[in-house]
């Protein structure tokens, strides 16, 4: 009977070791078998996670090959939380606060936040010695990743053509963001995971695809000394601003365009948002006696006067509409090419009046003021203009000397252009080209924009000789260069002062010519 009862024992304990051993099999065929996808899921949401990785933005150059703005690898630091232990957290935010300029209790809320415990960034594209320094630490649940940073070898030359990009490679100004689509490429994926040693690390699933790079117009030497001469005039004058537009007068193409006050585009964190502004595109402004160019080559291209007709000035003083109108000087008789030398008002108001509101406007809109230059830029105004039948009986007299009427820099640099160019209107550009990532910059060809003609080739010869003289014997004797003829025609507008809404003590001084005389190679406004 006893051993019958050890049978019975050791029967049962079979049984329940079989069951328990059949219990444990199914729960592996269950977990291993039937939701093996689902709890690797789990795994691999515990210890990875994909995040987009930056590509390698397009490189910029200006017409010579010379990188204006390029790209570079820098490092930048992530953390996975659930790796740090619980006691070291805040010293590691406070430590990582400390070296990156960041607020640490900021960082040790985002350490604690379940939402970011397998993976958050601490500071994107940081300075090598920064890195180092934190490499060097060797923090638990702290790594690095490879991301490419905009680099402006240059610093400020072009800044406001350039523009810049913030920390996500988004363009936020000038070239790099009209053109972002081009200069950005596709992002690629990053996998971080943890290794043997429980320590993370970033592995590239998906290579980024690279931007494309772009050649502009601009010449880089140029515009360096077009940059120094601007700022030493606004110095010199204690101007508030300024622009300078050069041009080639016969593509449109501009070869330096220049701002001041100026920025560093790699610095794009510590900077006024106004200083990105450029000006030369977006402002616009009275061109007061500069557009004296517009009204004389339309009544001469008429053939309503020619440039040795005599009109009485009028020693400087005349009431139209009402209003008396002054010269800067008591002027009696002058030839229409002497009311463009000494810029006289009276002389300019009397040949408008000529011409008629009808015809003055078709050449104002012929010679682009009033539309867009269609330059590859963001921001560009087209400038205010109306049409005849919302003038005023004042209007005319008061276009003709060049108020009543707003432009930009660069329109008013593109009519010069036209009036060089044997009166043929070129739209202006600033990019030369596209060029795949791995491309050569140099030899780019480009299509030309559409041409129009404004005034007749016999028109802009007559006006070049006119603006010559303005240069030689005018007001616009500064101009003058040794070796090289040079033409053009001075403005100074008054601004209107915003508390009063009348003509204040303030001016826009400007001058707006070309050189050489008989076969225009540059336009500078």
């Amino acid at each position: 009977m006893p051993q019958a009862d050890a049978r019975k024992r050791l029967l049962v304990l079979a049984c329940c070791v079989l069951g328990w051993l059949a219990m444990i099999s199914a729960r592996l065929v269950w977990v291993q078998v039937y939701r093996y996808s689902d709890y690797l899921a789990k795994a691999e949401k515990q210890q990875q996670r994909t995040i987009e990785v930056a590509p390698k933005r397009g490189n910029i150059y200006d017409r010579n090959g010379n990188a204006l703005a390029m790209t570079v690898q820098v490092d930048s630091v992530f953390a996975v939380p659930i790796e740090m232990p619980n006691e070291a957290k805040a010293n590691t935010a406070q430590i990582l606060a400390g070296l990156l300029k960041l607020d640490a209790r900021e960082l040790l809320q985002r350490f604690e936040n379940p939402a970011y415990k397998n993976f958050t960034w601490v500071a994107r594209k940081v300075n090598a010695e920064t890195a180092a320094r934190i490499r060097s630490l060797n923090l638990h649940g702290v790594a690095f990743q490879k991301e490419s940073k905009r680099f402006y070898p240059n610093h400020e030359l072009a800044a406001q053509v350039l523009g810049g990009v913030g920390t996500d490679d988004k363009g936020l100004a000038g070239i790099e963001q009209q053109e972002d689509d081009s200069l950005h490429g596709i992002e690629g994926k990053m996998l971080v995971s943890l290794d043997a040693k429980r320590r993370p690390f970033g592995r590239i699933e998906k290579e980024p695809e690279a931007g494309e790079n772009l050649v502009l117009t601009i010449d880089q030497n140029i515009q360096f000394i077009a940059e120094r001469e601007l700022r030493d005039a606004v110095e010199r004058t204690h101007a508030e601003s300024g622009t300078v537009v050069v041009q080639d007068p016969k593509t449109g193409e501009v070869l330096a365009l220049a701002n001041w006050p100026t920025f560093d585009p790699n610095d794009m964190g510590h900077l006024q948002p106004k200083v990105l502004k450029d000006h030369a595109v977006s402002d616009v402004y009275e061109p007061g006696s500069t557009f004296k160019m517009v009204t004389v080559a339309a009544a001469i291209d008429e053939r309503l006067t020619t440039p040795n007709e005599n009109f009485d000035c009028q020693m400087g003083s005349i009431t139209f509409n009402g209003y008396r109108i002054h010269d800067w000087h008591p002027f009696g008789v002058l030839s229409v090419a002497g009311i463009l030398q000494h810029s006289s008002d009276v002389g300019a108001i009397k040949i408008a009046l000529r011409l008629g509101n009808d015809r003055f406007y078709k050449y104002i809109r012929g010679f682009g003021f009033g539309t867009k230059t269609g330059i590859e830029l963001p921001g560009e105004s087209r400038g205010m203009t109306k049409p005849p039948n919302r003038w005023s009986a004042a209007s005319i007299g008061s276009m003709a000397m060049g108020q009543e009427i707003a432009v930009t820099p660069l329109q008013l640099a593109t009519m010069t252009s036209a009036m060089a160019n044997d009166g043929i209107y070129t739209p202006s550009r600033i990019i030369e080209g596209v060029v795949a990532p791995n491309g050569k910059p140099t030899g780019v060809k480009y299509k030309m924009p559409d041409q129009y003609r404004v005034i007749s080739r016999v028109t802009s010869a007559e006006m070049r000789s006119m603006l010559e003289q303005v240069v030689v014997i005018g007001g616009g004797k500064k101009a003058q260069l040794n070796g090289w003829t040079a033409a053009g025609k001075t403005g100074t507008a008054q601004k209107i002062d915003p508390k009063t809404h009348h003509y204040g003590s303030k001016d826009i001084a400007s001058f707006s010519g070309f050189a050489p005389v008989n076969n225009p190679a540059i336009t500078v406004l």
